[in-house]
């Protein structure tokens, strides 16, 4: 499979959430959704809404690229023999963050920064998990992606 084809096909399997994803796959789309993030980004700012904040066409790429991440993501995590689920938890500690900013005080900084660690530790976790190598072996999520097969 060439790069190309390896960055369009998490599109093509736009919420296909079973099945397995190779590394190449998984990592040649991440790549591709930071580019096309970062080019959102570019033509906002020069729209002249751009800021801290994502403007209207990084929002509306972000909002369009989502699903296929998740996506390719819980497929990568099928391809070493992971559940899909393990995600959940690092998403949900992302989305809370804002919580911990509402904190005041030494004991919330405490609170937080332990916050902050756990939530470190989780993604790096998950970071080694999708740059494992998957198994050449069919497993309970498919048969593998990068085996070769007769088949048309």
């Amino acid at each position: 499979m060439t790069v190309f084809e390896q960055a369009v096909q998490p599109l093509r399997k736009y919420a296909d959430f079973a099945g397995r994803a190779s590394r190449g796959e998984f990592w040649t789309f991440f790549f591709v959704v930071l580019l096309l993030q970062t080019l959102a980004r570019l033509v906002d700012a020069v729209m002249g809404r751009g800021g801290y904040l994502p403007g209207p066409v990084a929002s509306l790429a972000a909002l369009l690229l989502f699903v296929p991440q998740a996506a390719v993501a819980v497929r990568r995590l099928h391809d070493i023999n992971r559940s899909g689920r393990e995600l959940l938890v690092p998403c949900v500690m992302l989305l809370c963050l804002p919580l911990m900013l509402i904190f005041g005080g030494l004991l919330g900084r405490i609170v937080a920064l332990g916050y902050y660690g756990v939530m470190l530790l989780l993604f790096a976790q998950l970071l080694l998990m999708l740059n494992r190598k998957g198994s050449s072996i069919p497993n309970r999520y498919g048969p593998a992606p990068t085996a070769f097969t007769f088949a048309g």
